[in-house]
C-alpha cells in the first residue's frame, strides 16, 4: 500500500499550491514547450520554483513532454532534458519513442513514464515498456478494470490510471481531428476539442439524417469520476491515480484531490471507501459534464456520453415558476447565494446563465437565500418551467481557496547545545529523515550583564518567518551567566534552515550533465526504385486490386488474412498483413496464431503490442502512421527494434519531409492519397442513438457524422467494434509525386476506405501513369476538386509548432 500514489494537474501556481496542500503525493506539469497542454505551461525559470516548492513539501514533480517532436527541435529538445534533469525533475512523461530513446540515451537513470499518447493499450504493449526501459506506463481511458489487472501481473511495472477528469472520445496519441480542421494538433498540445462540436449521424446510403433524442454532442464524453472505486483500482495493481485538469481552476484541483486523497487513505486504512454527500456534492459542483465510470467499469452509451450538452452542467437547484418581465421567480430546492453562478435551460431555447448580483425573498433584499422561492432579476428572456443549475458556488470556492499563506508548515524539530566557551550547535530534523546541523564561528562568554536566558534564546530560534518550517519541539541544552549577541543567533537560525530546506528539496543529489554523439546514419536512396503500394480492408476490396499490377498490398483484416494470403499467391502478388492500431489481448492471441500459420515474412505494425508479440520471430516489420513518426530520432529507435520501414506521420509538411527523408536511417513510405482517419474510438455513435448493445447496424448500413459545415464525416468499423471517422475529403498528393521522389520518399500507398471499385480502380490508373511517366492526369484529378473531395493535408501548412 505505500506504493500508491495520488497525482494531480498543476497548470499554475495556484494550482501547485491546491494540489500539495491537499494531499497530492506527486504532480504532473508541463513547460512552454513539448507539453501536451499548451495554455498551462511553464518557464524553465518557473519551473525551478515548482520543483522547490514541490519537494520542500515532499510531492514528486513530473514534467510532461508528450508531444510528437520534429526534427528542428531535437537540439532544443536535448537542452530541455538536460535542463529537467539537471533541475532534480522526479520523471519524464514522453510520447514520442525517439524521446524515450534519447532519454535513455543521455540519462539512463532518469525515470521515464510512457504517456497515454504513446496509445499502450493491451498487456504485449506493457511488456514492451518494460522492455523499453520504461519505468511506468500511463494506461489508455479505454481500458478496463480486468485488462489492468492482466497488464499488472504479466508486467509487473508501475501503472498509472486516470481516476478523474475530462474524457477523449478518441484513443490518445491516435486524433487528427483537430489538426485536420484547424491544423492545432492534438499530438502537438494544441487540441481544439473537436470532439465537443455538434454532429447528426447519417445514413449514407439514402442520405436520410438520424433524429437524435439524446442532443447533438455525438461524440462529447462525460467526466470520469471513480471516487467509490478506489479500492478495486488498488487491488488491481494501480500504483498512480491520476487526475485529469491542468487547465482547470486552482478550486477544481483543491476539491478532486482533497477528496481522492481522503478516499485513497480511507482504503488503506478501513479497506473500505465512504465518501460524504457533500463531497460528492463539491465534486458536482465544481466542474462535471455529468459522471461516467467510464471503461474502466463497463459504462458505455448514454452512461459514458454527454449528448446533450458539451461543457460544465453544473447542479440542478430549481425551475422557474414565474416570470412578470425582466423580474424571475425560482423555486429553490437547494440554497443560493449572491455570487453564485445560474443556468437557465429551456426546451427550446438556448441556454443562458447569469452570476447573481441581487435576490429577494418576499420583497427583502438577501445575500442568502434558503430552499423555497427567491425573485432575481434576468437579462435576457425567461420562461416559466425552464429549469436553473447552480454552475459556480461562492462558498464552495471559499471553502477550498488556498493562498501562499494558507499553505501549512512544515513541522521541524531541534536539539540545541549552548555552553560557556563553546560555539551555539543545532541539531534539527523534519518527519521525513532529513537531518542538518550547523554551529557558529563565534563561541559562548560569561555575561556582564544581562545573561541570554533560554526563553529567549528559543524564542529567537522559533523565529521561522515567511519559511516553509515552524518548530514543533526544541529542547535547550544551556549553560547559566552566557551570552551572545543575537544578531549571531538569528545569523545560525537562517543558516540551520536553509540547510534544511535543501536537503528537503534536493531529490537527486550528483546529477551531472551528460554529452551523447547522434547515432543516425543516413540512407542511400540513389539507387531505389519508388513503388506503389495499396492498402485495402477486406476481400472485395482486395479483388479490385489484385487486377491492376500492383506488387504489394496491405490487408487489414486479419479473420479473412488466410484467404487474402491464398488469393494474393495465385496473383503473383506479396500481401502484407496490416495489423490494427487498436487490438486487445484476446485479438492479438489469435492474430498470432494466424501470422504464424501462413507463409509471410513481412509485418506491418499498428502498435506495440504486436512487435512485442512477434518479435524475434523471424519477421520483416514495417511500421504504420498510427506511430506518429516525425522525427530522425525516432526512425532510428524504430531501427534498433528491428524495422526495415517507416510510413510517414499525417502532420508532416513539405519542408520536414524534406529533411527528414534525407536523414532517415530506414526506407519510409507516404501516404499519397486516402481518406486520413481523425479518430479511432471505442464508443459508437450509432449505437448511442439506437441504444443497443449489439445493433451490428453498420455492418450493413454505411453511417457517416454531419458536422456544422455541413461536412459529412464517414463512420467505418474495424476490429471488434471499434470505429474509425474518416475526413470528409479526399488526401490526394499525385502533384507532388516527382518531388517526393526527389526528396527520397521510397514508397507510395493508396489507403482505401469506403471508396467503391471504380473509384479505387480510377485511382491506381492515375497514380500508376503518374509514377511511370511523370504527368498527373487532371481530369482525374479535377473531379475531386470540383466536388470539394481533395485536400492536400499538411503537406504545406503543416501544424502548430
Amino acid at each position: 500500500m505505500s506504493t500508491i500514489e495520488l497525482l494531480a494537474p498543476v497548470g499554475h501556481r495556484e494550482g501547485l499550491l491546491a494540489a500539495v496542500t491537499n494531499g497530492a503525493d506527486a504532480i504532473y506539469v508541463g513547460g512552454a514547450a513539448f507539453g501536451a497542454r499548451k495554455e498551462a505551461a511553464f518557464t524553465n525559470e518557473e519551473l525551478i520554483e515548482v520543483i522547490k516548492f514541490s519537494h520542500l513539501h515532499n510531492v514528486k514533480v513530473y514534467v510532461t513532454v508528450n508531444t510528437t517532436i520534429f526534427d528542428q527541435e531535437l537540439e532544443a529538445l536535448k537542452e530541455y532534458i538536460h535542463f529537467l534533469y539537471l533541475n532534480d525533475v522526479d520523471a519524464i512523461i514522453v510520447q514520442d519513442i525517439g524521446v524515450a530513446h534519447l532519454v535513455k540515451q543521455m540519462y539512463p537513470d532518469f525515470e521515464l513514464h510512457f504517456s497515454t499518447q504513446m496509445t499502450l493499450h493491451n498487456t504485449k504493449g506493457v511488456e514492451f515498456a518494460k522492455q523499453f526501459g520504461a519505468d511506468r506506463v500511463v494506461v489508455a481511458r479505454e481500458n478496463t478494470l480486468e485488462e489492468i489487472k492482466a497488464m499488472k501481473q504479466a508486467a509487473d511495472i508501475d501503472l498509472e490510471v486516470f481516476v478523474h477528469g475530462a474524457l477523449c472520445v478518441c484513443y490518445s496519441g491516435q486524433c487528427l481531428m483537430s489538426s485536420m480542421i484547424g491544423a492545432r494538433s492534438g499530438n502537438r498540445g494544441a487540441c481544439a476539442q473537436t470532439c465537443r462540436l455538434p454532429y447528426e449521424l447519417v445514413d449514407l446510403s439514402s442520405g436520410e439524417t438520424l433524429d437524435s433524442n439524446v442532443g447533438d454532442f455525438l461524440l462529447s464524453p462525460k467526466d470520469l469520476k471513480t471516487i467509490d472505486e478506489i479500492g478495486e483500482l488498488i487491488e488491481a495493481g494501480v500504483t498512480s491515480f491520476k487526475i485529469e485538469g491542468r487547465l482547470k481552476k486552482p478550486e477544481y484541483v483543491a476539491t478532486v484531490v482533497k477528496a481522492y486523497r481522503e478516499a485513497i487513505d480511507q482504503y488503506v486504512e478501513t479497506r473500505r471507501v465512504k465518501i460524504s454527500k457533500q463531497t460528492h456534492a463539491d465534486m458536482d459542483q465544481i466542474f462535471s459534464r455529468g459522471f461516467t465510470k467510464g471503461f474502466l467499469f463497463g459504462d458505455k452509451g448514454l452512461n459514458w456520453m454527454s449528448a446533450d450538452r458539451p461543457n460544465h452542467k453544473g447542479i440542478l437547484i430549481g425551475e422557474v415558476v414565474n416570470v412578470k418581465g425582466k423580474r424571475v421567480t425560482i423555486n429553490l430546492k437547494s440554497p443560493l447565494e449572491v455570487g453564485d453562478g445560474l443556468r437557465f435551460v429551456g426546451l427550446n431555447s438556448k441556454d443562458q446563465g447569469l452570476q447573481v448580483q441581487k435576490m429577494f425573498v418576499k420583497g427583502n433584499d438577501v445575500k442568502l437565500a434558503n430552499p423555497g422561492n427567491v425573485d432575481l432579476d434576468a437579462p435576457f428572456p425567461v420562461s416559466k418551467g425552464m429549469k436553473v443549475y447552480k454552475t459556480t458556488s461562492v462558498s464552495l470556492a471559499k471553502r477550498v481557496e488556498v493562498t501562499e499563506k494558507s499553505v501549512p508548515k512544515i513541522d521541524i524539530y531541534g536539539e540545541v547545545s549552548a555552553k560557556l566557551g563553546e560555539p551555539l550547535k543545532i541539531m534539527a530534523w523534519d518527519n521525513d529523515s532529513n537531518m542538518v546541523t550547523v554551529e557558529t564561528e563565534e563561541v559562548f562568554e560569561t555575561a556582564t550583564n544581562t545573561p541570554l536566558s533560554q526563553d529567549r534564546l528559543k524564542q529567537q530560534l522559533e523565529k521561522t518567518g515567511s519559511t516553509a518550517f515552524s518548530f514543533a519541539y526544541i529542547n535547550i541544552n544551556m549553560d547559566e551567566g552566557i551570552t551572545m549577541p543575537i544578531s549571531i543567533i538569528n545569523k545560525i537560525r537562517r543558516e540551520l534552515l536553509e540547510k534544511l530546506e535543501k536537503s528537503r528539496t534536493q531529490h537527486h543529489a550528483g546529477r551531472q550533465r551528460r554529452e551523447i554523439q547522434p547515432t543516425v546514419s543516413n540512407l542511400d536512396t540513389t539507387t531505389i526504385t519508388p513503388q506503389l503500394t495499396v492498402s485495402v480492408r477486406n476481400i472485395k476490396q482486395l479483388q479490385t486490386v489484385l487486377n491492376h499490377n500492383i506488387e504489394t498490398i496491405y490487408y487489414k483484416d486479419i479473420k479473412t488474412l488466410k484467404k487474402a494470403v491464398e488469393l494474393g499467391t495465385a496473383h503473383g502478388v506479396t500481401i502484407i498483413p496490416q495489423l490494427p492500431r487498436i487490438i486487445d489481448d484476446s485479438e492479438i492471441e489469435q492474430a498470432t496464431q494466424i501470422i504464424e500459420s501462413l507463409p509471410l515474412q513481412t509485418i506491418m505494425l499498428g502498435e506495440y503490442g504486436m512487435y512485442h508479440a512477434l518479435q524475434n520471430k523471424g519477421y520483416t516489420f514495417l511500421t504504420d502512421f498510427a506511430f506518429n513518426t516525425n522525427n530522425v530520432q525516432s526512425i532510428q529507435a524504430l531501427k534498433q527494434l528491428g524495422v526495415s520501414q517507416v510510413t510517414l506521420s499525417y502532420e508532416i509538411n513539405q519542408k520536414q519531409l524534406r529533411g527528414l527523408v534525407k536523414q532517415s536511417p530506414l526506407p519510409t513510405e507516404m501516404i499519397v492519397y486516402t481518406r486520413i482517419p481523425m479518430m479511432i474510438t471505442k464508443h459508437c455513435p450509432v449505437k448511442l442513438l439506437n441504444q443497443q448493445e449489439f445493433c451490428r447496424m453498420c455492418l450493413s448500413t454505411p453511417f457517416g457524422l454531419r458536422d456544422r459545415k455541413n461536412k459529412i464525416l464517414p463512420l467505418l468499423r474495424t476490429g471488434n467494434c471499434i470505429t474509425e471517422i474518416f475526413n470528409s475529403q479526399h488526401l490526394i498528393l499525385i502533384e507532388f509525386l516527382s518531388e517526393l521522389q526527389k526528396m527520397g520518399v521510397q514508397s507510395f500507398r493508396l489507403e482505401f476506405t469506403n471508396e467503391n471499385e471504380a473509384t479505387m480502380t480510377q485511382a491506381i490508373h492515375a497514380y500508376q501513369t503518374a509514377l511511370q511517366t511523370g504527368k498527373v492526369d487532371s481530369d482525374w484529378l479535377a473531379q475531386y476538386k470540383n466536388s470539394d473531395d481533395y485536400t492536400k493535408g499538411h503537406y504545406h501548412r503543416g501544424v502548430c509548432i
